[in-house]
């Protein structure tokens, strides 16, 4: 068994908006129903998710629920392929 390094193969975008400015712009759209981690995750490696900073954290909460989005329509695909090079899914109770 061989000790690797997982490279990237997608450039990684970083994300336009800051923790405090996306909690701002969230507030008045969700309703508050939980307190989050003041974490902004913007996209994941293998087991780890990535802040907006670099920092690693190993992911041992995953997400609490999912969304039905049907199938197969163009745009939902396109917007999938493009969010699955950044991060797919986290727990809600980060910023991500």
């Amino acid at each position: 068994m061989s000790n690797s390094t997982v490279t990237l193969q997608h450039p990684i975008e970083k994300t336009s908006m800051k923790l405090e400015e996306l909690k701002a712009a969230e507030t008045k759209l969700l309703l508050g129903t939980y307190d989050r981690y003041p974490l902004l995750f913007e996209r994941g490696e293998g087991v780890h998710l990535i802040d907006e900073n670099g920092v690693r954290y190993l992911d041992l909460l995953s997400g609490i629920g999912v969304n039905a989005l049907g199938y197969a329509h163009p745009a939902i695909e396109q917007a999938i392929a493009e969010q699955g090079r950044k991060l797919i899914h986290t727990s809600n109770l980060y910023y991500h």
